[in-house]
């Protein structure tokens, strides 16, 4: 069975890749298939390939690049003779008008893997399509996509949506200068989240990708939440128990001030979703069943931060 990871650069496509490989030289009960990691530009396959379990790579492992997925053809050429395959919506940008065509971009996806005869594919989307009336702009990434599945594709392939909650890799990528200079958490509305790793994801979708026992997941969306929900006074003690350092968090601005000093639509939006007093908008959160898929409980924010302290080593430590 060959099984394709599009794009094997994010991070949920990187650990997918590696939990499919890793399966291939399980000593227990080793899966016959050939990972097919596809990429855009050379340079990140060969960052990804770094990452992968050397003793799987030479049988078990092949590379497929300069993809587009404005290009249809292209990716019908990366699916062609794949038999299921993980496809990871796009990311143009925070800018509007980038995220206006990361839906069509997943669309060409699905479609080509479609054309090209792929039985299953796993579709990882986002937690912003459970309420696309209160979360216009950062739903339109997901939510075309996810109906394209419901009503153009039905039953003529093998599908299930991984909804991705707010990421773990904010934390090394927002917060970072500020945990790593100052450290502390940068200052945002006061709410509720419960964040989870996009490495669990890539492992849930690995496990989707060759289950054999597949009927009760086909049509089906799942939420992908950590297993805690916290305010950002207790994400930051998390953050501080698993990297080893003390990282303050003060206090939350209203969201009326901090609206005053965000430019960015898209990162407006789902801050003022969550901070939502009269409606408390909390991400999508069934932690059993993202649990079932996984195989395990999800990664604590505590101890992703452990696993990634390298990250969180600037000045000042």
């Amino acid at each position: 069975m060959k099984v394709a990871v599009i794009t094997g650069s994010s991070a949920s496509g990187l650990a997918c890749m590696k939990s499919l490989l890793q399966k291939t030289i399980s000593e227990s009960s080793p899966v016959d298939l050939i990972v097919r990691g596809c990429f855009r530009l050379r340079g990140r396959a060969a960052t990804a390939r770094s990452s992968l379990p050397a003793e799987a790579l030479q049988e078990s492992y092949e590379v497929h690049t300069h993809i587009d997925a404005t290009d249809i053809d292209s990716l019908r050429r990366a699916l062609e003779g794949v038999e299921r395959a993980m496809l990871v919506t796009p990311s143009g940008g925070r800018r509007r008008q980038s995220v206006a065509n990361d839906a069509a971009n997943s669309i060409n996806m699905i479609q080509a893997s479609k054309e090209v005869g792929v039985k299953r594919i796993v579709h990882v989307g986002c937690w912003t399509a459970k309420d696309p009336e209160r979360l216009p702009i950062s739903s339109s990434r997901v939510v075309p996509s996810e109906n394209y599945l419901k009503n153009e594709i039905g039953d003529d392939m093998e599908w299930t949506v991984l909804r991705g909650g707010y990421s773990m890799s904010n934390f090394s990528q927002f917060h970072a200068d500020s945990i790593n200079t100052r450290h502390e958490l940068l200052a945002v509305p006061e709410c509720k989240i419960a964040p989870v790793n996009a490495g669990d994801i890539g492992e849930a979708a690995a496990n989707l990708l060759v289950l054999d026992d597949y009927l009760e997941f086909h049509r089906s969306v799942i939420d992908c939440c950590g297993p805690e929900l916290y305010n950002h006074k207790e994400m930051a003690e998390e953050l501080g128990a698993g990297i080893g350092r003390t990282i303050r968090y003060s206090r939350s601005p209203t969201l009326e001030d901090w609206l005053e000093k965000t430019d960015h639509p898209f990162l407006k939006e789902p801050y003022m979703y969550l901070a939502d007093q009269s409606n408390p908008g909390k991400l999508p959160f069934d932690p059993d069943v993202f649990a079932d898929v996984l195989g395990r409980p999800p990664t604590t924010l505590r101890q992703w931060a452990y696993d990634n302290r390298v990250l969180f080593g600037g000045k000042g430590y």
